[in-house]
C-alpha cells in the first residue's frame, strides 16, 4: 500500500479514536450527576478524560506558520496552535526545508527535521507559473494547483487533488486570508485573527474530515509560493 494511502488510514483511525475519548467522557460527565457518593470518582475520571481530550482537540487541527519564509528561502516549522485558548502556540509539528540551486527550488515537508519527506514542489523560478505540482515523497504527482483568471483584475486558483477532486480556493492568498473548499465544504480556512507570540504569523485550520492535513499544509504552502510570483 502507497505511503500516503497508510497515512490517510491511520488518520481515520485516530479520528475514530478522539470521538470515542469523547463519549467515554460526555458518560463518564452524566454518571456524575446520578448520585453524589459517586460524584468524586465519576468527576475524577471526567476531569482526566476531558482534559487528555481536550488537550489532544485543542492542538488538533489548527497550525501555525510565519509569512514570507519562502521568499528568502529559508527552512521552517509548522507548529500547532490551540484553537480554544486564542493562538496558544504548542509543538513543532512539520519541518519544511527550502532549497534554491541553479533557478530551482524544491520544497520538502517533513514530520521531523531529518525524517521522510512527505511532499514536495519543485519548480524552476525563472519562468511564468501557471500551475505547480505536488509530489509525494517518492516523486509521483498526488495534486496540481492551477492558476486561472478571474475578470480582468484578479486572478483565482483551483487544485486537482489525486486527479479527481478538485479543492477552490476564496479569499485573498496575499493577505492570508482565504478558504479552501471540497464540493462546497470548508475543509481549509487560513487567517490572521488571533494574537501570537509568533511576529507575522498566520494561523491554519483544517476541518478534522479531511483526509490529509499534510497535503492540505503543502497546498497552502504552493498557493502562497504561487501569489508571489
Amino acid at each position: 500500500m502507497p505511503r500516503f494511502a497508510e497515512r490517510r488510514q491511520e488518520r481515520r483511525e485516530n479520528r475514530q479514536e478522539r470521538r470515542e475519548e469523547r463519549q467515554h467522557s460526555r458518560r463518564c460527565s452524566s454518571k456524575a450527576s446520578i448520585s453524589s457518593s459517586k460524584h468524586s470518582v465519576a468527576s475524577s475520571c471526567s476531569s482526566t478524560s476531558s482534559s487528555d481530550s481536550d488537550s489532544s482537540e485543542a492542538f488538533n487541527n489548527t497550525y501555525v506558520m510565519r509569512e514570507k519564509l519562502l521568499a528568502v528561502g529559508d527552512d521552517f516549522e509548522i507548529k500547532k496552535a490551540s484553537h480554544r485558548r486564542g493562538g496558544r502556540i504548542g509543538h513543532t509539528a512539520f519541518y519544511v526545508d527550502n532549497k534554491v540551486a541553479h533557478a530551482r527550488t524544491t520544497i520538502n515537508l517533513r514530520e521531523s527535521r531529518r525524517g521522510d519527506v512527505l511532499f514536495q514542489i519543485q519548480e524552476r523560478k525563472l519562468r511564468a507559473r501557471d500551475a505547480m505540482a505536488i509530489e509525494d515523497g517518492d516523486g509521483r504527482k498526488v495534486a496540481e494547483i492551477k492558476k486561472r483568471a478571474v475578470g480582468v483584475v484578479r486572478e483565482n486558483f483551483v487544485v486537482k487533488v489525486r486527479g479527481d477532486t478538485n479543492w477552490q480556493i476564496h479569499g485573498s492568498i496575499l493577505d492570508h486570508k482565504f478558504t479552501v473548499k471540497e464540493g462546497g465544504k470548508t475543509i481549509v480556512e487560513v487567517h490572521k485573527n488571533w494574537a501570537t507570540p509568533l511576529k507575522d504569523a498566520y494561523f491554519i485550520e483544517i476541518d478534522e474530515e479531511c483526509d490529509d492535513p499534510a497535503l492540505a499544509l503543502m497546498v497552502v504552502i504552493g498557493l502562497e509560493d504561487m501569489a508571489e510570483d
